[in-house]
Protein backbone atom coordinates (compact mmCIF):
# COMPACT_ATOMS: atom_id res chain seq x y z
CA UNK A 1 0.00 0.00 0.00
CA UNK A 2 1.35 3.45 -0.94
CA UNK A 3 1.85 5.99 1.77
CA UNK A 4 -0.51 8.93 1.84
CA UNK A 5 0.88 12.45 1.68
CA UNK A 6 -0.90 14.72 4.11
CA UNK A 7 -0.93 18.45 3.34
CA UNK A 8 -1.86 19.24 6.93
CA UNK A 9 -2.80 17.38 10.09
CA UNK A 10 -5.27 18.69 12.63
CA UNK A 11 -4.57 17.74 16.23
CA UNK A 12 -7.53 17.51 18.56
CA UNK A 13 -7.07 17.31 22.33
CA UNK A 14 -9.65 15.09 23.97
CA UNK A 15 -9.77 15.16 27.74
CA UNK A 16 -12.22 12.65 29.13
CA UNK A 17 -11.50 11.77 32.76
CA UNK A 18 -11.00 8.05 33.32
CA UNK A 19 -11.31 7.20 29.59
CA UNK A 20 -8.08 8.57 28.08
CA UNK A 21 -6.46 5.15 27.79
CA UNK A 22 -9.43 3.85 25.83
CA UNK A 23 -9.14 6.72 23.34
CA UNK A 24 -5.42 6.22 22.68
CA UNK A 25 -6.03 4.24 19.50
CA UNK A 26 -3.67 4.62 16.48
CA UNK A 27 -5.48 5.99 13.42
CA UNK A 28 -5.35 3.47 10.61
CA UNK A 29 -4.24 4.42 7.08
CA UNK A 30 -2.49 7.62 8.19
CA UNK A 31 1.24 8.28 7.88
CA UNK A 32 2.61 11.01 10.13
CA UNK A 33 4.89 13.61 8.51
CA UNK A 34 7.91 12.50 10.54
CA UNK A 35 7.49 8.99 9.14
CA UNK A 36 6.67 10.05 5.58
CA UNK A 37 9.44 12.34 4.30
CA UNK A 38 12.32 9.85 4.24
CA UNK A 39 12.93 7.79 1.13
CA UNK A 40 13.48 8.50 -2.57
CA UNK A 41 10.03 7.07 -3.20
CA UNK A 42 8.58 9.51 -0.68
CA UNK A 43 10.30 12.39 -2.49
CA UNK A 44 8.92 11.27 -5.85
CA UNK A 45 5.42 10.95 -4.37
CA UNK A 46 5.61 14.39 -2.80
CA UNK A 47 6.82 15.86 -6.09
CA UNK A 48 3.93 14.18 -7.92
CA UNK A 49 1.58 15.98 -5.54
CA UNK A 50 3.29 19.28 -6.40
CA UNK A 51 2.83 18.64 -10.14
CA UNK A 52 -0.80 17.70 -9.53
CA UNK A 53 -1.41 20.91 -7.60
CA UNK A 54 0.35 23.03 -10.22
CA UNK A 55 -1.69 21.38 -12.95
CA UNK A 56 -4.91 22.00 -11.10
CA UNK A 57 -4.35 25.56 -9.91
CA UNK A 58 -2.56 27.06 -12.90
CA UNK A 59 -5.32 25.81 -15.16
CA UNK A 60 -8.36 25.51 -12.97
CA UNK A 61 -10.51 27.11 -10.34
CA UNK A 62 -10.86 27.45 -6.59
CA UNK A 63 -14.59 26.91 -6.38
CA UNK A 64 -15.03 26.82 -2.62
CA UNK A 65 -12.91 29.81 -1.67
CA UNK A 66 -13.20 32.16 -4.62
CA UNK A 67 -16.38 31.11 -6.37
CA UNK A 68 -15.13 31.73 -9.87
CA UNK A 69 -14.32 29.45 -12.77
CA UNK A 70 -11.66 30.99 -14.98
CA UNK A 71 -8.04 29.97 -15.76
CA UNK A 72 -5.51 31.34 -13.21
CA UNK A 73 -2.59 31.17 -15.65
CA UNK A 74 -4.27 33.11 -18.46
CA UNK A 75 -7.57 34.78 -17.64
CA UNK A 76 -6.72 37.63 -15.30
CA UNK A 77 -3.76 38.61 -17.47
CA UNK A 78 -5.77 38.54 -20.67
CA UNK A 79 -8.71 40.55 -19.38
CA UNK A 80 -6.19 43.20 -18.26
CA UNK A 81 -5.04 43.76 -21.85
CA UNK A 82 -5.94 45.14 -25.24
CA UNK A 83 -6.09 41.61 -26.68
CA UNK A 84 -9.78 40.94 -26.05
CA UNK A 85 -13.15 42.23 -25.00
CA UNK A 86 -14.59 40.81 -21.80
CA UNK A 87 -17.78 39.81 -23.54
CA UNK A 88 -20.44 37.20 -22.77
CA UNK A 89 -24.18 37.50 -23.29
CA UNK A 90 -24.46 41.24 -22.80
CA UNK A 91 -23.20 44.11 -20.61
CA UNK A 92 -24.76 42.55 -17.51
CA UNK A 93 -22.70 39.38 -17.94
CA UNK A 94 -19.10 38.49 -17.00
CA UNK A 95 -18.97 41.34 -14.49
CA UNK A 96 -15.74 40.70 -12.56
CA UNK A 97 -13.84 40.03 -15.78
CA UNK A 98 -15.27 43.17 -17.36
CA UNK A 99 -14.16 45.15 -14.30
CA UNK A 100 -10.58 44.03 -14.96
CA UNK A 101 -10.92 44.63 -18.70
CA UNK A 102 -12.03 48.22 -18.09
CA UNK A 103 -9.60 48.76 -15.18
CA UNK A 104 -12.20 49.45 -12.53
CA UNK A 105 -11.51 46.33 -10.46
CA UNK A 106 -11.52 46.55 -6.68
CA UNK A 107 -10.04 44.50 -3.85
CA UNK A 108 -12.97 42.06 -3.74
CA UNK A 109 -12.75 41.01 -7.40
CA UNK A 110 -13.24 37.24 -7.39
CA UNK A 111 -10.94 36.55 -10.35
CA UNK A 112 -8.07 38.48 -8.77
CA UNK A 113 -8.70 36.86 -5.39
CA UNK A 114 -8.87 33.37 -6.83
CA UNK A 115 -5.74 33.79 -8.94
CA UNK A 116 -3.76 35.06 -5.96
CA UNK A 117 -4.89 32.10 -3.86
CA UNK A 118 -4.07 29.58 -6.58
CA UNK A 119 -0.49 30.79 -6.90
CA UNK A 120 0.12 30.47 -3.17
CA UNK A 121 -1.52 27.04 -3.15
CA UNK A 122 1.02 25.90 -5.75
CA UNK A 123 3.91 27.43 -3.80
CA UNK A 124 2.76 25.76 -0.60
CA UNK A 125 2.69 22.22 -1.98
CA UNK A 126 6.04 22.76 -3.72
CA UNK A 127 7.45 23.96 -0.39
CA UNK A 128 6.40 20.72 1.27
CA UNK A 129 8.88 18.98 -1.02
CA UNK A 130 11.60 21.58 -0.52
CA UNK A 131 11.23 21.93 3.26
CA UNK A 132 11.28 18.18 3.84
CA UNK A 133 13.95 17.02 1.40
CA UNK A 134 16.42 19.90 1.00
CA UNK A 135 19.67 20.55 2.85
CA UNK A 136 21.03 17.71 4.97
CA UNK A 137 18.02 15.58 4.02
CA UNK A 138 18.97 15.69 0.33
CA UNK A 139 21.16 12.59 0.60
CA UNK A 140 20.52 11.19 -2.89
CA UNK A 141 20.42 12.48 -6.46
CA UNK A 142 16.72 11.63 -6.62
CA UNK A 143 15.90 13.85 -3.66
CA UNK A 144 18.05 16.67 -5.04
CA UNK A 145 16.28 16.46 -8.39
CA UNK A 146 12.84 16.39 -6.74
CA UNK A 147 13.70 19.47 -4.70
CA UNK A 148 14.98 21.21 -7.82
CA UNK A 149 11.81 20.51 -9.81
CA UNK A 150 9.68 21.70 -6.89
CA UNK A 151 11.73 24.91 -6.73
CA UNK A 152 10.93 25.68 -10.34
CA UNK A 153 7.20 25.08 -9.84
CA UNK A 154 7.32 27.39 -6.82
CA UNK A 155 9.35 29.99 -8.74
CA UNK A 156 6.83 30.03 -11.59
CA UNK A 157 4.07 30.81 -9.11
CA UNK A 158 6.22 33.38 -7.30
CA UNK A 159 7.08 35.08 -10.59
CA UNK A 160 3.41 35.58 -11.40
CA UNK A 161 2.80 36.89 -7.88
CA UNK A 162 5.62 39.39 -8.35
CA UNK A 163 4.39 40.52 -11.77
CA UNK A 164 0.79 40.71 -10.59
CA UNK A 165 1.12 42.23 -7.13
CA UNK A 166 4.62 43.70 -7.06
CA UNK A 167 5.60 43.03 -3.46
CA UNK A 168 3.59 39.88 -2.74
CA UNK A 169 5.23 37.97 0.14
CA UNK A 170 7.93 35.50 -0.86
CA UNK A 171 6.76 31.96 -0.14
CA UNK A 172 10.18 30.52 0.69
CA UNK A 173 8.78 27.93 3.11
CA UNK A 174 5.48 26.43 4.23
CA UNK A 175 3.70 29.16 6.16
CA UNK A 176 2.31 28.13 9.53
CA UNK A 177 -1.33 28.91 10.19
CA UNK A 178 -0.37 31.78 12.51
CA UNK A 179 2.23 33.34 10.20
CA UNK A 180 1.39 36.73 8.74
CA UNK A 181 4.10 37.46 6.15
CA UNK A 182 4.58 41.08 5.15
CA UNK A 183 5.30 42.57 1.76
CA UNK A 184 8.54 41.81 -0.01
CA UNK A 185 11.02 44.67 -0.02
CA UNK A 186 10.47 45.42 -3.72
CA UNK A 187 9.39 43.75 -6.93
CA UNK A 188 12.98 43.88 -8.20
CA UNK A 189 14.19 42.03 -5.12
CA UNK A 190 11.59 39.30 -5.60
CA UNK A 191 12.56 38.88 -9.25
CA UNK A 192 16.22 38.58 -8.27
CA UNK A 193 15.30 36.08 -5.54
CA UNK A 194 13.54 33.98 -8.17
CA UNK A 195 16.55 34.07 -10.49
CA UNK A 196 18.87 33.09 -7.63
CA UNK A 197 16.55 30.29 -6.53
CA UNK A 198 16.49 28.92 -10.06
CA UNK A 199 20.29 28.87 -10.01
CA UNK A 200 20.05 26.55 -7.01
CA UNK A 201 17.80 24.20 -8.99
CA UNK A 202 19.56 24.13 -12.36
CA UNK A 203 22.54 21.85 -11.45
CA UNK A 204 20.19 19.05 -10.39
CA UNK A 205 17.73 19.19 -13.28
CA UNK A 206 17.75 17.02 -16.38
CA UNK A 207 17.05 17.90 -20.02
CA UNK A 208 14.84 16.44 -22.71
CA UNK A 209 16.36 13.44 -24.44
CA UNK A 210 15.71 14.75 -27.94
CA UNK A 211 13.84 17.56 -29.65
CA UNK A 212 10.89 15.19 -30.17
CA UNK A 213 10.82 13.92 -26.57
CA UNK A 214 7.17 14.41 -25.61
CA UNK A 215 7.70 13.17 -22.06
CA UNK A 216 10.40 15.79 -21.61
CA UNK A 217 7.89 18.54 -22.36
CA UNK A 218 5.73 17.66 -19.35
CA UNK A 219 8.44 17.75 -16.70
CA UNK A 220 10.54 20.58 -15.29
CA UNK A 221 13.85 20.61 -17.17
CA UNK A 222 17.08 22.53 -16.96
CA UNK A 223 16.06 24.52 -20.02
CA UNK A 224 12.69 25.49 -18.56
CA UNK A 225 14.49 26.77 -15.47
CA UNK A 226 16.80 28.86 -17.69
CA UNK A 227 13.77 30.19 -19.61
CA UNK A 228 12.03 31.14 -16.37
CA UNK A 229 15.20 32.79 -15.09
CA UNK A 230 15.40 34.75 -18.32
CA UNK A 231 11.82 35.92 -17.90
CA UNK A 232 12.43 36.99 -14.29
CA UNK A 233 15.56 38.95 -15.23
CA UNK A 234 13.88 40.48 -18.28
CA UNK A 235 11.05 41.63 -16.01
CA UNK A 236 13.71 43.14 -13.72
CA UNK A 237 15.22 44.82 -16.81
CA UNK A 238 18.47 42.97 -16.33
CA UNK A 239 18.76 42.49 -20.06
CA UNK A 240 22.29 41.13 -20.04
CA UNK A 241 21.40 38.50 -17.46
CA UNK A 242 18.22 37.57 -19.32
CA UNK A 243 20.14 37.28 -22.58
CA UNK A 244 22.63 34.85 -21.06
CA UNK A 245 19.95 32.66 -19.48
CA UNK A 246 17.75 32.51 -22.59
CA UNK A 247 20.72 31.70 -24.83
CA UNK A 248 21.14 28.49 -22.83
CA UNK A 249 17.73 27.33 -24.05
CA UNK A 250 18.44 28.27 -27.66
CA UNK A 251 21.90 26.67 -27.65
CA UNK A 252 20.50 23.41 -26.28
CA UNK A 253 18.96 22.70 -29.73
CA UNK A 254 16.22 20.78 -27.93
CA UNK A 255 13.37 23.06 -29.04
CA UNK A 256 12.07 24.49 -32.28
CA UNK A 257 8.94 26.12 -33.67
CA UNK A 258 6.34 23.82 -35.16
CA UNK A 259 5.69 24.26 -38.86
CA UNK A 260 3.30 26.98 -39.98
CA UNK A 261 0.76 24.34 -41.00
CA UNK A 262 0.72 23.03 -37.43
CA UNK A 263 0.27 26.34 -35.59
CA UNK A 264 -3.44 25.68 -35.05
CA UNK A 265 -2.53 22.49 -33.15
CA UNK A 266 -0.69 24.43 -30.45
CA UNK A 267 -2.60 24.24 -27.12
CA UNK A 268 -4.72 21.35 -28.39
CA UNK A 269 -4.69 17.58 -28.02
CA UNK A 270 -2.84 16.94 -31.27
CA UNK A 271 -0.12 19.41 -30.26
CA UNK A 272 0.63 18.02 -26.80
CA UNK A 273 4.33 17.67 -26.06
CA UNK A 274 5.36 19.15 -29.41
CA UNK A 275 8.88 20.43 -30.06
CA UNK A 276 7.78 24.00 -29.35
CA UNK A 277 6.63 23.21 -25.82
CA UNK A 278 9.25 24.15 -23.22
CA UNK A 279 6.97 23.11 -20.38
CA UNK A 280 3.36 22.07 -20.14
CA UNK A 281 1.33 20.55 -17.35
CA UNK A 282 0.16 17.09 -18.30
CA UNK A 283 -3.53 16.25 -18.13
CA UNK A 284 -4.21 12.56 -18.62
CA UNK A 285 -7.80 11.40 -18.90
CA UNK A 286 -8.53 8.81 -16.24
CA UNK A 287 -12.30 8.69 -16.04
CA UNK A 288 -12.01 9.03 -12.26
CA UNK A 289 -14.19 11.36 -10.24
CA UNK A 290 -11.42 13.92 -9.62
CA UNK A 291 -10.76 14.42 -13.35
CA UNK A 292 -13.55 16.97 -13.67
CA UNK A 293 -11.88 19.12 -11.02
CA UNK A 294 -8.57 19.02 -12.86
CA UNK A 295 -9.66 19.65 -16.45
CA UNK A 296 -10.73 23.32 -16.53
CA UNK A 297 -14.42 22.32 -16.49
CA UNK A 298 -15.85 25.79 -17.15
CA UNK A 299 -12.97 27.64 -18.76
CA UNK A 300 -13.44 25.70 -22.00
CA UNK A 301 -17.04 26.91 -22.05
CA UNK A 302 -16.31 30.47 -20.98
CA UNK A 303 -13.86 31.03 -23.84
CA UNK A 304 -15.94 29.28 -26.55
CA UNK A 305 -18.30 31.11 -28.87
CA UNK A 306 -21.70 32.17 -27.52
CA UNK A 307 -23.82 29.15 -28.36
CA UNK A 308 -27.45 30.25 -28.23
CA UNK A 309 -26.84 33.30 -30.43
CA UNK A 310 -25.63 31.46 -33.52
CA UNK A 311 -26.62 28.66 -35.83
CA UNK A 312 -23.31 26.84 -35.45
CA UNK A 313 -20.97 25.07 -37.88
CA UNK A 314 -21.57 21.58 -36.54
CA UNK A 315 -21.88 19.63 -39.76
CA UNK A 316 -19.92 16.45 -40.56
CA UNK A 317 -16.21 16.92 -39.95
CA UNK A 318 -16.55 19.98 -37.75
CA UNK A 319 -13.70 20.89 -35.39
CA UNK A 320 -15.95 23.12 -33.28
CA UNK A 321 -17.72 22.10 -30.07
CA UNK A 322 -21.03 23.97 -29.90
CA UNK A 323 -21.17 24.80 -26.21
CA UNK A 324 -19.96 28.20 -25.07
CA UNK A 325 -20.57 31.47 -23.28
CA UNK A 326 -18.53 33.77 -25.52
CA UNK A 327 -16.72 35.65 -22.78
CA UNK A 328 -13.53 36.20 -24.82
CA UNK A 329 -13.59 37.90 -28.22
CA UNK A 330 -10.66 39.39 -30.20
CA UNK A 331 -10.45 43.16 -29.79
CA UNK A 332 -10.80 45.43 -32.79
CA UNK A 333 -7.29 46.69 -32.13
CA UNK A 334 -5.81 43.21 -32.28
CA UNK A 335 -7.79 42.31 -35.40
CA UNK A 336 -6.72 45.47 -37.21
CA UNK A 337 -3.09 45.01 -36.16
CA UNK A 338 -2.75 41.40 -37.30
CA UNK A 339 -4.53 42.09 -40.59
CA UNK A 340 -2.35 45.10 -41.36
CA UNK A 341 0.94 43.52 -40.26
CA UNK A 342 0.58 39.83 -41.06
CA UNK A 343 -2.15 39.93 -43.67
CA UNK A 344 -5.38 37.93 -43.86
CA UNK A 345 -3.62 34.95 -45.44
CA UNK A 346 -0.83 34.55 -42.88
CA UNK A 347 -0.53 31.26 -41.00
CA UNK A 348 -0.61 33.13 -37.70
CA UNK A 349 -3.85 34.94 -38.46
CA UNK A 350 -5.54 31.74 -39.60
CA UNK A 351 -4.35 29.81 -36.54
CA UNK A 352 -5.34 32.48 -34.01
CA UNK A 353 -8.66 33.97 -35.26
CA UNK A 354 -11.41 33.28 -37.80
CA UNK A 355 -13.42 35.84 -39.76
CA UNK A 356 -17.21 35.73 -39.91
CA UNK A 357 -17.05 34.80 -43.58
CA UNK A 358 -14.77 31.87 -42.75
CA UNK A 359 -17.20 30.71 -40.10
CA UNK A 360 -20.15 31.05 -42.50
CA UNK A 361 -18.71 29.60 -45.66
CA UNK A 362 -15.61 27.54 -44.91
CA UNK A 363 -16.81 25.52 -41.92
CA UNK A 364 -19.19 22.54 -42.19
CA UNK A 365 -22.94 22.93 -41.60
CA UNK A 366 -25.67 20.33 -41.58
CA UNK A 367 -27.36 22.32 -44.35
CA UNK A 368 -24.35 22.13 -46.71
CA UNK A 369 -25.97 19.30 -48.67
CA UNK A 370 -28.72 21.71 -49.66
CA UNK A 371 -26.29 24.56 -50.33
CA UNK A 372 -23.82 23.38 -52.98
CA UNK A 373 -22.78 26.89 -54.09
CA UNK A 374 -21.52 29.99 -52.31
CA UNK A 375 -24.64 31.86 -53.40
CA UNK A 376 -26.81 29.22 -51.75
CA UNK A 377 -24.80 29.44 -48.54
CA UNK A 378 -25.09 33.22 -48.55
CA UNK A 379 -28.89 32.86 -48.54
CA UNK A 380 -29.01 29.97 -46.07
CA UNK A 381 -30.84 30.82 -42.85
CA UNK A 382 -29.50 27.72 -41.10
CA UNK A 383 -26.17 29.39 -40.38
CA UNK A 384 -24.97 32.65 -38.89
CA UNK A 385 -25.60 34.98 -35.96
CA UNK A 386 -29.32 34.74 -35.28
CA UNK A 387 -29.61 36.95 -32.17
CA UNK A 388 -31.41 40.25 -32.57
CA UNK A 389 -28.78 41.94 -30.42
CA UNK A 390 -25.92 40.16 -32.17
CA UNK A 391 -22.78 38.92 -30.48
CA UNK A 392 -21.77 41.28 -27.68
CA UNK A 393 -18.13 42.37 -27.54
CA UNK A 394 -17.43 41.23 -31.07
CA UNK A 395 -16.23 42.86 -34.30
CA UNK A 396 -16.70 39.98 -36.71
CA UNK A 397 -13.75 37.82 -35.72
CA UNK A 398 -13.78 34.71 -33.57
CA UNK A 399 -11.15 33.31 -31.23
CA UNK A 400 -9.71 30.06 -32.59
CA UNK A 401 -6.40 29.70 -30.75
CA UNK A 402 -7.79 28.30 -27.46
CA UNK A 403 -11.23 27.29 -28.72
CA UNK A 404 -12.50 23.99 -27.34
CA UNK A 405 -12.47 21.58 -30.27
CA UNK A 406 -13.74 18.10 -31.00
CA UNK A 407 -10.22 16.66 -30.76
CA UNK A 408 -9.94 18.01 -27.21
CA UNK A 409 -12.96 16.09 -25.91
CA UNK A 410 -12.78 13.05 -23.67
CA UNK A 411 -15.38 10.28 -23.99
CA UNK A 412 -17.32 12.01 -21.20
CA UNK A 413 -17.20 15.48 -22.85
CA UNK A 414 -14.43 16.86 -20.69
CA UNK A 415 -11.25 18.49 -21.88
CA UNK A 416 -7.90 16.78 -22.37
CA UNK A 417 -5.48 19.44 -23.56
CA UNK A 418 -2.40 20.36 -21.55
CA UNK A 419 -1.76 23.74 -19.96
CA UNK A 420 1.35 25.09 -21.70
CA UNK A 421 3.30 27.46 -19.45
CA UNK A 422 6.11 28.27 -21.88
CA UNK A 423 6.50 28.00 -25.65
CA UNK A 424 9.80 28.26 -27.50
CA UNK A 425 8.34 31.22 -29.42
CA UNK A 426 8.26 33.16 -26.15
CA UNK A 427 11.89 32.23 -25.47
CA UNK A 428 12.91 33.55 -28.90
CA UNK A 429 10.95 36.78 -28.46
CA UNK A 430 12.34 37.42 -24.97
CA UNK A 431 15.84 36.78 -26.29
CA UNK A 432 15.27 39.19 -29.18
CA UNK A 433 14.14 41.84 -26.69
CA UNK A 434 17.19 41.30 -24.48
CA UNK A 435 19.45 41.64 -27.53
CA UNK A 436 17.62 44.75 -28.73
CA UNK A 437 18.14 46.34 -25.30
CA UNK A 438 21.85 45.41 -25.15
CA UNK A 439 23.66 44.40 -28.33
CA UNK A 440 23.33 41.91 -31.15
CA UNK A 441 26.85 41.69 -32.50
CA UNK A 442 26.44 38.11 -33.73
CA UNK A 443 22.96 38.68 -35.18
CA UNK A 444 21.38 35.96 -33.03
CA UNK A 445 18.71 38.31 -31.68
CA UNK A 446 17.62 39.26 -35.19
CA UNK A 447 17.68 35.61 -36.20
CA UNK A 448 15.41 34.72 -33.27
CA UNK A 449 12.92 37.43 -34.22
CA UNK A 450 13.01 36.45 -37.88
CA UNK A 451 12.35 32.82 -36.99
CA UNK A 452 9.04 33.74 -35.34
CA UNK A 453 8.10 36.14 -38.12
CA UNK A 454 8.92 33.68 -40.90
CA UNK A 455 6.95 30.86 -39.32
CA UNK A 456 3.97 33.21 -39.05
CA UNK A 457 4.14 33.79 -42.83
CA UNK A 458 3.74 37.47 -42.08
CA UNK A 459 3.25 39.96 -44.90
CA UNK A 460 5.72 42.22 -43.07
CA UNK A 461 9.14 40.54 -43.12
CA UNK A 462 11.55 41.41 -40.32
CA UNK A 463 14.83 42.91 -41.55
CA UNK A 464 16.16 44.76 -38.49
CA UNK A 465 16.19 44.22 -34.73
CA UNK A 466 14.53 47.10 -32.92
CA UNK A 467 12.09 47.35 -30.04
CA UNK A 468 9.19 48.52 -32.19
CA UNK A 469 9.35 45.31 -34.20
CA UNK A 470 9.89 43.18 -31.11
CA UNK A 471 6.78 44.71 -29.54
CA UNK A 472 4.58 44.05 -32.58
CA UNK A 473 5.80 40.48 -32.99
CA UNK A 474 5.27 39.81 -29.28
CA UNK A 475 1.77 41.29 -29.42
CA UNK A 476 0.72 39.09 -32.32
CA UNK A 477 2.56 35.87 -31.49
CA UNK A 478 1.73 35.74 -27.78
CA UNK A 479 -1.91 36.75 -28.15
CA UNK A 480 -3.98 34.98 -25.47
CA UNK A 481 -0.85 33.50 -23.85
CA UNK A 482 -1.08 35.73 -20.77
CA UNK A 483 1.95 37.97 -21.41
CA UNK A 484 0.52 41.16 -22.93
CA UNK A 485 -0.20 43.05 -19.71
CA UNK A 486 3.19 42.06 -18.29
CA UNK A 487 4.92 43.27 -21.45
CA UNK A 488 3.12 46.62 -21.59
CA UNK A 489 3.95 47.39 -17.97
CA UNK A 490 7.61 46.44 -18.45
CA UNK A 491 7.90 48.52 -21.61
CA UNK A 492 6.24 51.54 -19.99
CA UNK A 493 3.49 51.42 -22.65
CA UNK A 494 0.55 50.39 -20.48
CA UNK A 495 -1.00 53.84 -20.08
CA UNK A 496 -0.94 54.54 -23.81
CA UNK A 497 -2.12 51.07 -24.85
CA UNK A 498 -4.71 50.47 -22.12
CA UNK A 499 -5.84 53.97 -21.21
CA UNK A 500 -9.02 53.64 -23.29
CA UNK A 501 -9.95 50.12 -22.21
CA UNK A 502 -13.64 49.93 -21.36
CA UNK A 503 -14.72 52.79 -23.60
CA UNK A 504 -16.04 50.65 -26.44
CA UNK A 505 -17.89 47.31 -26.37
CA UNK A 506 -19.36 46.85 -29.86
CA UNK A 507 -21.64 44.05 -31.00
CA UNK A 508 -21.57 42.15 -34.27
CA UNK A 509 -24.84 41.42 -36.06
CA UNK A 510 -26.04 39.67 -39.20
CA UNK A 511 -28.40 41.78 -41.32
CA UNK A 512 -30.23 38.66 -42.47
CA UNK A 513 -31.66 38.28 -38.97
CA UNK A 514 -31.69 41.90 -37.75
CA UNK A 515 -32.80 43.75 -40.90
CA UNK A 516 -34.54 41.03 -42.90
CA UNK A 517 -32.00 41.07 -45.74
CA UNK A 518 -31.96 38.16 -48.18
CA UNK A 519 -28.30 37.26 -47.68
CA UNK A 520 -25.83 37.26 -44.82
CA UNK A 521 -24.12 40.56 -44.10
CA UNK A 522 -22.15 41.04 -40.93
CA UNK A 523 -21.86 44.51 -39.47
CA UNK A 524 -20.66 46.20 -36.28
CA UNK A 525 -23.33 47.80 -34.07
CA UNK A 526 -22.15 50.51 -31.67
CA UNK A 527 -25.45 51.89 -30.41
CA UNK A 528 -24.65 51.13 -26.77
CA UNK A 529 -20.93 50.41 -27.08
CA UNK A 530 -19.96 53.22 -24.69
CA UNK A 531 -22.17 52.04 -21.80
CA UNK A 532 -19.23 51.27 -19.50
CA UNK A 533 -17.59 54.63 -20.10
CA UNK A 534 -20.86 56.39 -19.22
CA UNK A 535 -21.12 54.57 -15.89
CA UNK A 536 -17.53 54.27 -14.70
CA UNK A 537 -14.12 55.87 -14.70
CA UNK A 538 -12.55 53.39 -17.08
CA UNK A 539 -9.05 52.82 -18.44
CA UNK A 540 -5.56 52.13 -17.09
CA UNK A 541 -4.32 54.72 -14.58
CA UNK A 542 -0.56 55.20 -14.24
CA UNK A 543 0.69 54.72 -10.71
CA UNK A 544 -2.10 52.32 -9.82
CA UNK A 545 -2.86 49.70 -12.41
CA UNK A 546 0.67 48.44 -12.96
CA UNK A 547 -0.24 45.90 -10.28
CA UNK A 548 -3.42 44.31 -8.96
CA UNK A 549 -4.82 44.89 -5.48
CA UNK A 550 -4.14 42.48 -2.68
CA UNK A 551 -7.45 40.69 -2.07
CA UNK A 552 -9.75 42.16 0.56
CA UNK A 553 -9.91 38.90 2.50
CA UNK A 554 -6.09 38.77 2.69
CA UNK A 555 -5.93 42.31 4.01
CA UNK A 556 -8.53 41.47 6.64
CA UNK A 557 -6.55 38.60 8.15
CA UNK A 558 -2.99 39.85 7.65
CA UNK A 559 -2.17 43.14 9.40
CA UNK A 560 1.42 42.95 8.09
CA UNK A 561 0.36 43.21 4.44
CA UNK A 562 0.34 46.71 2.97
CA UNK A 563 -2.12 47.39 0.13
CA UNK A 564 -0.85 48.50 -3.27
CA UNK A 565 -1.16 52.19 -4.08
CA UNK A 566 -4.52 53.45 -5.29
CA UNK A 567 -6.67 50.59 -3.97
Amino acid sequence: MKKILLASIALTALVLTGCEDRLDIPQKGVVLPEDYYKTDADAESALASAYYTAGRFFSNTMWTTAGWNECPFLSMWEYASDNIYAAGNNKADNLDCNAINSFRHETNNSLITGTYECYYMIARIANLVIDNFDGDKADSQTKKRCVAEARVLRDQAQLLLALGWGTAPIADHVFNSDEKPGNASSQADVLQWIADDLDKAIPYLTSKDTITDKDGAVKVTKEYAYALKGKALLSKKDYAGAKTALKEVIDSKLYDLVDAADMAKLYHYSGRGCKESVFELNLVYSGQSDYYGRCQPNWKILWSWRSEKINPPTGPGTEYVHNGWGEVCPSEKFVNTILAYDGANSARRKAWIKSYDEVLYEMPYTSDADCPTLAAKEADRNRGIIAADGLYGNVGYFMWKHLYRVEDQTPTNEIQWNMCLMRYAEVLLMYAEACAMTSDADGSGLAALQKVNTRAQSATPVTTLDMATVKTEKYLEMWLDGTRFQDLVRWGDAEAALGHNGEDYPSFCDAMFTKGEATHRGYIERGDADWCKKLYNVGFKKGKHEVFPFPFKEMQINPNLKQNAGY
